[in-house]
């Protein structure tokens, strides 16, 4: 995280607003279109996880298999529909000043190649998930936090075009972390075995293409209603806009990272344990990540939204337009978002997620339509956020709940008493508390208050946001800690 804040704030300076707003603009269609291919992530892994729970090794063999070969296809079929998307996009759907088209339009072909080299990745991504294998995600992420970085201090010190330099050497960390991953899962893991004529089955690739298709259905709403909207964003209001937009969604994704992190170990152990056919574990375990991915968020959420125009000024010395604004409002969605993330991953462990999935369609497109209307009605561009949360968070984690206790038994009122309100009381009184210190101690904005704030956030939590049986075990574990550390010394 901290490497990629650094990183941002080189890329941007050497960039300008306008170049970093046009790389955005072209990578959040690559985005738009590459999201497809989420589906089929998500389809592999609840399969492999699945079959993990079964402890049925011959199955997970032949789901690999099949997957290798559907993903191959898909990553033919969506750089198809980029190269076909090619002259829409450049010809009235962008808007990018006329002397960095040609700039954008390279730019366009190495993200074409990065997202094909995702996309047949992403097998082998979910036999390291399957495996809940999180020490090769921890090194291999610093590998390429640290890749970023000599890429971003090249480019700084690039004397030609610096823009299209950052699309290429973006396309070569890809292709690196590809080759790492292939590499370590076919030394590291027994059924990673690639032998088609023995493994591939019509049947199978059947089964994960209906699973798949359905919930391409729920992504093409991601499409619509976030980087839909982008694009929208892009027409009417410019590069400077998208750069705003980008800050924002890079601030809240790196913020994102520890929760991302949490959900990642446990979204195996939920998909296995509905495998094995423990489905109250499961709600368990759902219960606490919705919880656990607010409170982790709320960390650093709340003192970054009191410090805000103090931490942007460190970060990147010049703050673009409506950067503070927007920064903040991504934020505040991502933060109220994880209340209701982690109910996904309980649907696609019990496998019928037909319904969720035409809902989040439905209110993806109806979230673009809304805004397009406003748009055109002269609104400004932050109502991109007042929508999308109304819509995209409030209205549609309300229908996952319901959809959750039709499925699969989830207990709306516990869910109510134990996530969202004690969830919720926690962060009310760190508001209260942080508003109080800047009020009542008159304590600057600047990093030195956000780690105050952060350190009492992180005692409200401790003290208002865990359950009594949680707080008994990080007693019992910094415990644990003391003693070893004393035995050392």
């Amino acid at each position: 995280m901290v490497l990629s804040f650094f990183t941002t704030r080189m890329i941007l300076n050497a960039l300008g607003d306008s170049d970093f707003g046009v790389f955005g603009t072209v990578a959040g269609a690559m985005a738009m279109l590459a999201s497809l291919n989420l589906a089929m992530t998500q389809a592999t892994q609840r399969f492999m996880n699945y079959s993990e729970g079964e402890n049925d090794q011959q199955k997970t063999i032949s789901i690999f298999n099949n997957t290798i070969i559907l993903h191959t296809a898909i990553g033919i079929a969506i750089a198809a529909i980029m190269l076909i998307m090619y002259y829409p996009f450049f010809n009235g759907i962008f808007y990018i000043p006329d002397d960095r088209t040609d700039a954008a339009k390279i730019i366009y072909i190495f993200l074409i190649i990065s997202t094909f080299i995702t996309i047949i990745t992403v097998p082998y991504d979910a036999m390291i998930n399957a495996h809940e294998d999180f020490l090769y995600y921890s090194i291999v992420g610093i590998l390429v936090a640290v890749l970023n970085l000599v890429s971003a201090i090249i480019i700084v010190n690039y004397a030609s075009d610096k823009l299209i330099l950052y699309g290429l050497l973006n396309a070569l960390i890809s292709v690196i972390n590809m080759i790492i991953m292939r590499i370590y899962c076919k030394k590291k893991y027994e059924e990673c075995i690639f032998e088609p004529k023995k493994y591939v089955s019509r049947e199978q690739i059947k089964e994960l293409g209906s699973f798949a298709g359905w919930n391409l259905v729920g992504i093409t709403s991601s499409m619509a209603g976030n980087h839909g909207s982008t694009i929208l964003m892009n027409h009417y209001f410019g590069p400077i806009a998208i750069t705003a937009k980008n800050l924002g969604d890079q601030i809240s994704e790196q913020v994102n990272l520890i929760t991302t992190n949490m959900t990642k170990a446990l979204n195996p152990v939920i998909m296995k344990s509905e495998g094995s056919g423990n489905r109250q574990k499961m709600l368990n375990l759902t219960y606490i990540s919705c919880r656990f991915s607010f409170l982790l968020y709320l960390v650093i959420a709340v003192p970054f939204l009191f410090n805000t125009n103090a931490l942007l000024e460190l970060w990147l010395n010049n703050i673009p337009q409506f950067a503070v604004i927007f920064c903040q409002w991504q934020v505040i969605r991502t933060l109220f978002e994880q209340l209701f993330v982690p109910l996904k991953t309980t649907l696609i462990a019990q496998g019928d997620i037909k319904q969720i999935n035409i809902i989040d369609l439905t209110l993806g497109i109806l979230t673009f339509c809304i805004l397009l209307i406003l748009y055109n009605l002269g609104f400004q561009a932050i109502w991109h956020y007042y929508i999308s949360i109304a819509i995209m968070v409030i209205v549609e984690g309300c229908l996952k709940l319901f959809i959750c206790k039709n499925k699969c038994g989830l207990n709306i009122s516990y869910y109510a008493k134990k996530v969202i309100i004690k969830s919720n009381l926690a962060m009310l009184i760190c508001v209260t508390v942080a508003y109080g210190l800047f009020r009542l101690v008159n304590l600057e904005t600047g990093l030195l208050a956000t780690l105050i704030i952060m350190a009492t956030t992180l005692v409200i939590i401790i003290a208002f946001g865990l359950m009594h049986e949680e707080r008994r075990i990080i007693k019992e574990v910094w415990h644990n800690t003391k003693l070893k550390f004393n035995k050392n010394h």
